[in-house]
């Protein structure tokens, strides 16, 4: 099963973690084991330079040397596995105690040069319990080695060297257990010390992350690259209150054509706010071309930077460049008084804070863009509602229109004149006549299903025909039979399209005598060509009236010829005609197709 963990709740966790953890006797037991293979490797050395004073026979000695191994090895083994809880303090305090009467025992006895490494279990049982169990057992082995020396005879031992080293042990074991209770007190008050400064750090963590996933929350809906630039500011701003030092001034410097233009800006002087980068040195050039944050050392010295006044006093500054991928939007800029003030962890959350930035301002650049197209879709279609109304007003409607006024004076003839009944009745078949072949033109242009149903050359070659006989211009028509086989349905429409809002032009505004279409393919191009040898016209003065009043047809072509990623010029100039141009790529696996011959049975 996945759990999905917020920030702040795994910020939560790791504090919940350390507050469980305490103190314990597991890092003394691993040193108390380091320090038994260093005694058991000292004694072993003490051995073989001290044999011949030693009584001990060397077998014993040996075999007691192995033991004490295995059993600091199982210690260890204890350490490292055993998770269920064992009294293993009170187990290694009795066999260090054991092991110790064992070879100052096996070495002499009282008179034992290893008589100081009774100081081990003597100095744990201090360290661990305090003072009154380091002085039981320095009793305890003391009555054991006594007892041992009584029970073997030992003689030559005064009362006096007993004394002496009873003495010296206790109060090792005092002095220990008293310096072991003040260590260990201070070692206590330094550990709260440092998970009251974790406990501090852990919440303005928290914070700092709650406050990016909140500024995540908010940048999603904002829409406006102002409210982005100041949220991002807000959030960086707090990632340095309550550290001590103040506010370092921050701005977001945005990329435009001319150069950076600083959109959005706290703690920076007039001044400063007015200033134009242009993002081509130094820092700012490198975090935009690197897409990767950049730390300067000496912002003064950068030769842009450095031109604003809040970098003069800086110690050090962070540039965080600001875009998605390969595009770029901006940076935002960080100077700091404090050379120490861009930690990694905090490098790591303005760099998160960046990234949430960017991603919002690309999705206002989107949802701005977005906009546009539906307004200018709405105007697209608007436009088409007007032109459709003008062709019907200025064709159909027209005819329609004439045809009811023939009809009401057929009604008249009928009454005054009944033998001019014929002759107006053929006029009015003639009306009628045209009114039909004018509809069909305009249904044809609205939807060519032949263009679907037979291709490109027969649509163009149908629309000749239709263009004669309502039109008193001549079209002379050149289609490569090629086409058709080389395009697929959409780009056949969209050519169409093209040459049929050209003709539609010359025909309303040029008065031609003839128009030209000529559709060709030349190697891997497709070239379409509408010429015509009417009045022309002012290219230069047509866009300007474009702007002007909105008109949508020579915009319609453009972004046409966009669509099938070609190249569409026009050339005209008053009393020399007009000449549209359109070079479209073609597919090399097109050209490269050739018809598959018939299976043979």
């Amino acid at each position: 099963m996945r759990m999905r963990v917020t920030p702040a709740e795994s910020v939560e966790i790791a504090a919940t973690g350390m507050e469980d953890r305490r103190p314990s006797s597991k890092d003394l037991d691993w040193i108390l084991g380091n320090l038994r293979w260093l005694l058991i490797v000292a004694m072993a050395l003490g051995a073989v330079l001290n044999q011949s004073s030693w009584r001990a026979s060397e077998m014993a000695f040996v075999a007691l040397l192995a033991l004490t191994g295995i059993y600091n090895f199982l210690v260890l083994l204890a350490l490292l596995f055993v998770r269920s809880p064992l009294p293993l303090p009170s187990i290694t305090l009795a066999g260090d105690t054991l092991v110790t009467l064992s070879f100052i025992a096996l070495t002499g006895g009282l008179r034992s040069p290893l008589l100081f490494f009774a100081f081990l279990p003597i100095v744990t049982a201090a360290l661990r319990m305090g003072w009154w169990a380091g002085e039981l057992v320095t009793l305890g082995l003391f009555g054991g080695l006594a007892l041992w020396e009584g029970l073997r005879g030992g003689e030559g031992l005064s009362l006096s060297t007993l004394l002496i080293a009873g003495s010296v042990l206790g109060l090792g074991a005092l002095l220990t257990g008293i310096v072991g209770d003040r260590l260990k007190r201070e070692i206590l008050r330094e550990l709260r010390a440092r998970e009251v400064s974790q406990r501090r750090q852990l919440a303005q963590i928290r914070q700092q992350l709650q406050g990016i996933f909140e500024l995540a929350a908010a940048l999603g809906q904002m829409r406006r690259a102002e409210e982005i630039l100041h949220a991002a500011l807000e959030a960086s701003e707090s990632l340095f209150r309550g550290t001590g030092h103040p506010v370092p001034p921050m701005f977001i410097a945005l990329l435009e054509p001319e150069g950076m233009r600083i959109a959005a800006a706290r703690r920076l002087p007039p001044r400063d706010e007015r200033m134009q980068l242009l993002g081509l040195e130094g820092g700012l050039r490198e975090a935009l071309e690197r897409g990767e944050p950049v730390l300067l050392s000496q912002p003064a010295q950068d030769p842009e930077l450095g031109r604003l006044v809040v970098m003069r006093i800086a110690r050090a500054a962070l540039i965080l460049p600001l875009g998605i991928g390969p595009e770029r939007y901006g940076a935002l800029v960080i100077g700091s008084p404090d050379p120490q003030a861009f930690t990694g962890e905090r490098q790591d959350l303005l760099r998160i804070i960046a990234t949430h930035a960017s991603i919002a301002l690309q999705n206002a650049l989107l949802y701005h863009t977005l906009q546009r197209e539906k307004e200018r879709l709405v105007e697209v279609e608007e436009e088409a509602r007007r032109r459709l109304a003008r062709e019907l007003h200025d064709g159909p409607t027209q005819s329609v229109a004439a045809l009811a006024m023939r009809l009401n004076f057929l009604q008249r003839f009928l009454q005054h004149d009944p033998a001019q009944l014929p002759a107006e009745l053929e006029k009015a078949e003639q009306m009628a006549r045209q009114a039909v072949q004018e509809l069909r033109h305009f249904l044809f242009r609205l939807r060519p299903l032949i263009l679907e149903s037979q291709g490109l050359m027969a649509a163009l070659t149908h629309l000749a025909e239709k263009l004669q006989e309502t039109e008193p211009f001549a079209i002379h028509l050149e289609v490569d039979p090629e086409v058709d086989r080389l395009l697929d349905p959409n780009a056949k429409g969209l050519v169409f399209s093209i040459i049929e809002e050209a003709i539609n032009n010359a025909r309303k505004h040029a008065e031609p005598r003839n128009v030209w279409v000529r559709v060709r393919v030349e190697g891997d191009r497709l070239q379409v060509g509408v010429e015509d040898d009417g009045q022309g016209f002012d290219p230069q003065a047509l866009r300007a009236d474009y702007a002007r009043r909105g008109s949508m047809g020579m915009l319609n072509m453009l972004e046409r010829a966009e669509l099938l990623n070609g190249v569409l010029e026009v050339e005209s100039a008053p009393g020399q005609g007009t000449r549209v141009r359109l070079e479209v790529p073609l597919a090399r696996a097109a050209l490269s197709s050739e018809p598959s011959p018939p299976d043979t049975p």
